[in-house]
């Protein structure tokens, strides 16, 4: 991976681009793709002609013995030994073969046509993967600098009481109890936004990380939680089809190449046929450098017909197993079917829920802003002390914190939702 430290500025979009270029599952699919077009060549070029050449040479170091009877002599009956042949020897041939039938050429052609589909349609599921897992990561990101800037907003207003009521307090008019209280509301202030800062940090390497960008490059966010304008998600209605997912085209492209390895165990049965053309020269000599002043030429043609007949029961029962499994694929197909309507039943429950929490929890922070702001105007009237104080900011934290949260759990069950309806592509 390059580690080569970049700076980037992005929104969203530009996320799930950089994602798609970088991400290591995705450049892995995507070589799954290359893969799948070289096997349809290959599968391809089993149908051109394939050519060998064949060459030998032999040293007879010491010619083999035979008997055969003395028929020089008349003698039929005495055996003498002769020997027959060269001591040196070469030849050299080429055959070129065509295969003119053969049912799993074609078949296997077609195979491999709709493995690199179901290639093609494998990355796009790893694409749409990568792109929720890189949505979520950065809707992260968002809503935690939301929370750190709310944060530093209480506190800000916490640090403009605490230095009052220190004044208040040397001019006599407020204890030292009612600054200390407030004291120690500030410093939990400051430890919590530490602690969303480097919650922060790691919630951007997360998002680095779904993106495929190397940890050293310094990535900014353009936009921030009021861009997505949270408020106006309309509450969908669920019009989708598991045509739409990409599950589906897997599975039916599945049920296809079972179908067509059943189709292939089934033609097995019918003969291959091809077609030869060779030629060849041979040289015979007793002494080395003579051998190949004379060459002796042969070449032939014809046809080959293979029929395996009769194999027993195998090949039976093979296709009555590649049987059981389309049936298993198909069965896998209408689960699959049940399964992704019960999967948006479940992210539209839980998206509705989400968005109505949202809506309440926005509301409960504003009152509660009202709240604190007008129990720290009575606390400095003196009419509220400095445990309201303390009370009310405790409740505006406890209300900024569930904001936030609902806010998340919007977004990702809203992204869930579009992944589980197909629209995520």
């Amino acid at each position: 991976m390059d580690t080569t430290r970049g700076n980037y500025s992005f929104n969203l979009a530009d996320c799930i681009q950089y994602g798609i270029a970088h991400h290591h599952d995705m450049v892995n699919a995507s070589l799954d793709v290359d893969f799948s077009k070289e096997q349809v060549k290959e599968a391809t070029a089993k149908l051109f002609p394939h050519a060998d050449i064949n060459a030998n040479f032999t040293d007879n170091l010491k010619l083999a013995t035979s008997l055969i009877p003395d028929i020089a002599n008349g003698n039929y009956d005495k055996k003498i030994p002769v020997q027959f042949g060269t001591r040196f020897s070469s030849s050299a041939s080429g055959q070129v073969n065509q295969t003119l039938f053969q049912s799993d050429y074609f078949v296997g052609l077609k195979a491999a046509r709709v493995y690199r589909g179901l290639a093609t349609k494998t990355r796009t599921r790893t694409e749409i993967d990568t792109k929720v897992a890189i949505i979520k990561a950065y809707y992260s990101v968002l809503t935690n600098q939301e929370n750190i800037r709310l944060s530093k907003a209480n506190l800000d207003q916490l640090r403009k009481t605490l230095s009052d009521t220190k004044a208040r307090y040397d001019a006599g008019v407020a204890e030292r109890v009612d600054v200390d209280r407030i004291q120690v509301s500030y410093n939990n202030g400051v430890t919590q936004i530490e602690n969303q800062i480097r919650e922060l940090v790691y919630t951007m390497q997360l998002l680095k990380f779904q993106m495929g960008m190397p940890q050293e490059s310094n990535l900014e966010l353009r936009e921030t939680v009021k861009d997505l304008n949270v408020e106006s998600f309309a509450a969908d209605t669920i019009n989708y089809r598991v045509e739409d997912r990409v599950e589906y085209g897997i599975q039916t492209t599945q049920i296809a190449l079972d179908e067509l390895n059943l189709k292939n165990k089934k033609m097995a049965y019918l003969p291959k046929l091809s077609f030869f053309l060779n030629y060849g020269v041979n040289w015979f000599s007793t002494q080395f450098g003579d051998l190949y002043k004379t060459g002796f030429g042969a070449s032939a043609l014809g046809f080959n017909l293979s029929w395996s007949i009769f194999t027993g029961t195998e090949r039976l029962h093979q296709i009555r197993e590649l049987g059981i499994t389309l049936k298993k694929s198909e069965n896998d197909l209408d689960f699959l079917t049940q399964q992704i309507k019960l999967e948006v039943q479940s992210a539209n429950t839980s998206y509705q829920s989400n968005k109505a929490t949202f809506v309440t929890q926005k509301t409960n922070m504003t009152l509660t802003q009202g709240i604190y702001d007008r129990i720290v105007l009575k606390f400095e009237q003196g009419v509220a002390t400095s445990l309201d104080v303390i009370s009310a900011e405790s409740q505006l934290t406890q209300a900024r914190t569930d904001y936030v949260n609902a806010m998340l759990n919007t977004l990702i069950s809203k992204t869930d939702l579009d992944k589980a309806t197909g629209r995520i592509q």
